[in-house]
């Protein structure tokens, strides 16, 4: 049997492992599970016997997933395989455990995806130099005092970027590099990093050859920072996320996509070719995108969003909130109108849900305009424009889509 990388087989055994913990402690009778799972899972016919696998889609069972000490039952599975293989695959099996067992992975879970990631903990020492984890695979760690912190930066030519926010200790930054790279000056010669430390401020540019993302090469980026930091990120290639940030904050991408939570400050994200979710956050927001969607959820204070060809959708909002498309929906939830609200479509519609007892001016234009009678409305609705006040008309609401009808809808 043709040998691979350990971080491959170990992937995809404990994917197989997973389905074999769930069905292997499940505490109904055996007949009963199957009934049970029917709906959950796969049939496989192989040397005449069937197998049952159990499907990823609803991973969110996997949460409860205590061990994988499970895994030990796959050799099960060479009972399906050829004799001549047989030996080479339990082998494998026991390779893969004894390695497994000095070895620290990183599962992470994500239910609204469906998927597993399974990543290698990176345990090299924090020098500020590259070290090599596995075959192909290189890690880069440095750590930084950030006691008077107050700037954060950090570029990469491709790849994704992490921000984690920390209450103590030192900042760190961990790198990890795979792919295409033969040795530690291999990726030297492909990947420079320039580090500018100082007690206030912490500047990390890492640059690349032309060719670095065209030989297969991979970069991740992990940046520990202090939890209220002014902060700027910025790849070229690759996704963005960043949790719990207090401060002036900058998020930049040319290709993928940015996800933020449980932020606070002023933030300003822009990508130019994926989406931009915002959740749980308290501030001032200017998401922007070239092509994708925007979406913002139980956020509070005012929000930008601009798209050249996405849908732009809020829940849960309390503020005012800027938005425009050329191509695509928008569509709205305010627990509060605190401030005032501009949305235009160049082709789609637009549904704004406010709540009833909301006292704004109006100025809407679409194909049809539709305002319940439980807002009271006071004005004119015809020929595809409405103008008038619901209440004392504080703050004003304007939606206008070429190509689209004006969607209100009340709620308490």
């Amino acid at each position: 049997m043709k040998r691979s990388s350990w971080e491959i087989i170990l992937a995809g055994f404990i994917f197989v492992g997973i389905g074999v913990y769930i069905a292997g402690n499940s505490s109904t009778p055996k007949q009963q599970a199957s009934s049970n799972i029917s709906a959950d899972s796969i049939n496989v016919k192989l040397e005449g016997e069937n197998i049952r696998v159990i499907k990823l889609e609803k991973i969110a069972n996997l949460e409860k997933l205590e061990n994988l000490e499970n895994l030990k039952n796959l050799k099960n599975l060479g009972n399906f395989l050829p004799a001549e293989v047989r030996a080479d695959l339990e082998n494998e099996i026991d390779e893969v455990l004894r390695q497994f067992e000095d070895e620290s992975l990183k599962v992470n879970i994500n239910t609204e995806d469906g998927t597993v990631e399974i990543q290698r903990a990176v345990t090299v020492g924090a020098s500020g130099s590259w070290t090599s984890v596995s075959p192909g695979v290189f890690a880069y760690v440095k750590e930084f005092d950030t006691d008077a912190l107050e700037n954060m930066a950090i570029s990469i030519p491709f790849g994704s970027i992490e921000i984690v926010s920390q209450t103590s200790g030192p900042g760190k930054l961990t790198l990890k590099a795979s792919g295409q790279i033969a040795s530690k000056e291999d990726l030297e010669s492909i990947v420079s990093i320039t580090e500018q430390l100082s007690s206030d401020k912490a500047t990390f540019q890492i640059r690349s050859a032309s060719s670095g993302n065209q030989r297969n090469v991979n970069l991740q980026a992990v940046l520990h920072v202090p939890q209220n930091i002014d902060l700027n990120a910025t790849t070229a290639a690759g996704h963005i996320s960043s949790q719990n940030i207090t401060g002036q904050q900058h998020y930049r991408t040319k290709g993928g996509h940015i996800t933020l939570s449980e932020l606070s400050g002023k933030v300003n994200a822009k990508t130019s070719g994926g989406h931009v979710s915002l959740k749980k956050s308290k501030g001032t927001f200017v998401l922007e995108s070239a092509g994708g969607h925007i979406s913002a959820m139980e956020t509070e204070g005012d929000i930008t969003m601009k798209t050249s060809g996405g849908n732009l959708r809020a829940s849960k909002i309390s503020g005012g909130i800027q938005a425009s498309t050329n191509g695509g929906n928008i569509e709205f939830q305010f627990l509060q109108l605190n401030g005032d609200t501009f949305a235009s479509t160049a082709a789609g519609s637009i549904t704004l849900q406010l709540p009833t007892s909301t006292d704004v001016s109006l100025n809407l234009s679409g194909n049809t305009i539709e305002i319940p009678s439980a807002f009271n409305f006071n004005g004119e609705n015809s020929s595809g424009k409405a103008s008038g006040t619901i209440g004392s008309g504080t703050h004003s609401v304007t939606a206008k889509t070429n190509y689209g009808n004006v969607i209100l809808k009340a709620h308490n």
